[in-house]
């Protein structure tokens, strides 16, 4: 069963329950207080007959007559035909129990005996002929003889204008009923309808309908579920964007590397085979022999690569302060013998800064060797380092071929190179700025690039400086 329905015949119950109820008390108390009110009318009334019943008995003994028992019914007689025997019903008895006079309808032995039980005070309602009476009973003492006289008065109409009550509380709590049906459900699909709505882009969400929203604009509970409904699908959403981005990469990652090896492995066991099943004269062996070499040494270089690749993660990232002077020294022992002729000047301001000495040493590596690949013509790569706005900038500069200006938003992708051929023929596989790249990401930092065709290229990227001990 729905919400909405159930909220619906919840509600509708507890308006029936509660109506029904107060309107029957009311009906009950309404009823009640007319038939006390009609009570109270009788008894005085029955009060006023047995004193004209005592009254003239007493004249006509005082008249110097006897009492009798037909003179008592021939009154009771003649004082219920003045309202034309239609209001006034009643019934004499004697002490002994004798009928002296009735005009009550006809009673069930029962009944009769429960009425001349009766106390002073009290009343009886029963049923005669289809009507209801009220009976009263009082004892009359006429001349030390005890009468017992029963009064009857219809009441029908209390109890007819009860059922009528009734009737029309009946048809009034229907029509309210289903006014409150309609009302309720008119309130009930405005208040389930966000909700409803949620449910319905969560079923969309579900179904890869990630820029689904509920977009409520609401200042209560569901409003705020619903912002905060919204702000876990545009989680979820980045995240599967990044995974999707993540997969798409990692996709054309490894088919960029399988091409990068399989390129150096073709001419490598092409060579190898020439030179293991055919003879050929020693100038075709060095030249086979040099690209096997060179071949070799791409994927020396790209396994090299690959393996800082696997480095560069927040797992093994161990950050700390690190004395920039300890870092250039041991980076200059490292590139000497790897710069094959190419000088290295370094020039830095002392200073320490926050990072992790491994990653770094790559970073500044990979800059390096990136620089000397564009081949500078005065045989020299600048390496800098100053502090500069509260962060310490760390600047590579070469005087070799540039980049072009629309390749500069690449050439930190993966297996990215401007010219194949001759990063190919220099060991270059592509990846050395990818890392850099990362390893900077990894600093909260970023490489920026600036450089001019045929002038050379800067790299430079900044530093939080460390905090002295």
């Amino acid at each position: 069963m729905k919400f909405s329905t159930k909220l619906i015949l919840s509600m509708t119950i507890l308006v029936a329950v509660l109506f029904s109820v107060g309107g029957t008390i009311l009906i009950s108390r309404n009823f009640k207080h007319s038939l006390e009110t009609a009570a109270a009318q009788n008894v005085e009334q029955h009060l006023l007959e047995r004193y004209a019943i005592e009254s003239n008995m007493i004249n006509y003994i005082l008249s110097g007559e006897s009492y009798s028992e037909d003179k008592v019914a021939d009154y009771a007689k003649r004082l219920s035909g003045y309202t034309g025997g239609q209001n006034k019903v009643m019934a004499l008895y004697s002490d002994a129990g004798k009928v002296l006079y009735t005009n009550l309808p006809p009673l069930s032995d029962k009944n009769m005996e429960a009425i001349l039980s009766q106390e002073g005070n009290t009343y009886l309602i029963r049923q005669a002929d289809g009507l209801k009476y009220m009976l009263l009973t009082s004892q009359l003492e006429i001349d030390k003889n005890m009468v017992l006289l029963v009064s009857a008065y219809d009441i029908t109409g209390l109890f007819s204008e009860r059922d009528r009550q009734l009737q029309d509380f009946l048809l009034l709590d229907g029509i309210v009923i289903l006014l409150c049906v309609l009302a309720i459900g008119l309130m009930t699909h405005v208040l389930t309808g966000p909700i409803q709505k949620l449910n319905n882009t969560s079923l969309h969400i579900a179904n890869g309908a990630y820029k689904e929203r509920t977009r409520i604009r609401s200042s209560d509970e569901i409003g705020q579920l619903s912002r905060n409904f919204d702000l876990m699908a545009d989680a979820i959403e980045q995240q599967i964007d990044e995974l999707q981005l993540s997969v798409r990469q990692r996709d054309d990652f490894i088919n960029a590397f399988s091409h990068e090896i399989k390129t150096p492995m073709t001419a490598i066991i092409g060579y190898a085979d020439i030179l293991r099943t055919s003879a050929t004269d020693k100038e075709k062996q060095i030249r086979y022999s040099r690209t096997i070499y060179q071949e070799s040494r791409r994927l020396e270089e790209l396994s090299r690569k690959l393996m800082d690749l696997m480095f560069c993660s927040e797992e093994n990232l161990t950050t700390g302060p690190q004395p920039v002077y300890t870092i250039v020294h041991r980076l200059h022992q490292q590139m000497e013998p790897l710069l094959e002729g190419i000088r290295l000047s370094i020039a830095v301001e002392p200073a320490s800064v926050v990072a992790d000495a491994s990653l770094l040493d790559c970073l500044l590596r990979n800059l390096i060797l990136n620089a000397k690949k564009a081949d500078p013509k005065d045989r020299t790569i600048e390496l800098y380092g100053k502090i500069k706005d509260q962060a310490y900038r760390f600047s590579v500069e070469d005087s070799g071929c540039g980049i072009p200006p629309e390749e500069l938003a690449r050439i930190t992708e993966p297996f990215y190179m401007i010219d194949k051929s001759r990063s190919r023929a220099m060991g270059g596989s592509g990846l050395g700025l990818f890392i850099c790249s990362k390893i900077a990401d990894l600093h909260h930092t970023k490489l920026h690039f600036e450089s001019e065709l045929g002038i050379g290229t800067t790299v430079w990227f900044e530093l939080e400086v460390a905090k002295d001990v």
